[in-house]
Formats: structure tokens, C-alpha cells, sequence
């Protein structure tokens, strides 16, 4: 069995290979910009945007949760963690985490700007 496999692999062109494979890729490329054109499409596509960007949210709001639950704890708990100051840590994760909050903000408010019905920036 094993054989025919090998004889079938080894009958299959590169050429033809590559050919099918930017076929499918033009093909899916221009599936894609035929169905955002379409306004339901385009609706489900823009949620889908918004969607990522929750979840973007939870993982920067777990992860930092998660590191200043660690860092509060190394510090009222006697620095287990061995490294400099607790506090200094602590207010490090909070900073960290404030920051991920802030530039996840800053790229969700330019999106919603550009990709407004109204000409852009004048929606402010």
C-alpha cells in the first residue's frame, strides 16, 4: 500500500501545485471582497471586528489581573518572589496593565474614527 502512495506522490507536478494553489488563493481573496461588499456581510464583518476586540480586552485584563493578584501577594506576603522591591513590582504590573488597557483603547477609537460612515475624524 504504502508503495502506491509513494508512486501517486511522486507523480504530482510542482507546477500544477503552485498554479491551484494561487487559484484557490485569488479565489478566496476575491470570495471574501465580494462578500464584504454586500451590506450584511459587511455588518457581520465589522462585528466580528468588534468581537476581536473584547476579546483583546479579556486577555489584557486577565493577564493583568493575574500579574498584580501575584505581585500584591509577593508583596504583603514577604517578596517570595525573590527579586527587588515587592512594591516597586506591584506598581510596575499595575502601570504594565494600565498601559495594554490604554493602547488596546487608542487603536479601538482610531478604527471606530477611520472606519465611520462620516468622513472620519470630523465625528468627534
Amino acid at each position: 500500500m504504502n508503495e502506491h502512495i509513494i508512486t501517486a506522490l511522486s507523480r504530482i507536478e510542482v507546477g500544477r501545485v503552485r498554479r491551484f494553489v494561487t487559484f484557490v488563493r485569488l479565489a478566496g481573496g476575491a470570495t471574501v471582497l465580494a462578500f464584504a461588499a454586500h451590506p450584511a456581510m459587511a455588518q457581520s464583518l465589522k462585528q466580528a471586528g468588534v468581537n476581536i476586540f473584547n476579546v483583546i480586552y479579556g486577555v489584557v485584563g486577565v493577564i493583568g489581573a493575574i500579574a498584580c493578584l501575584l505581585t500584591l501577594l509577593n508583596w504583603v506576603t514577604g517578596n517570595w518572589l525573590g527579586r527587588d522591591d515587592p512594591k516597586k513590582i506591584f506598581f510596575q504590573a499595575l502601570l504594565g496593565t494600565a498601559l495594554a488597557f490604554g493602547v488596546v483603547a487608542i487603536i479601538q477609537f482610531v478604527k471606530d474614527m477611520v472606519g465611520g460612515s462620516a468622513s472620519g475624524i470630523s465625528n468627534l
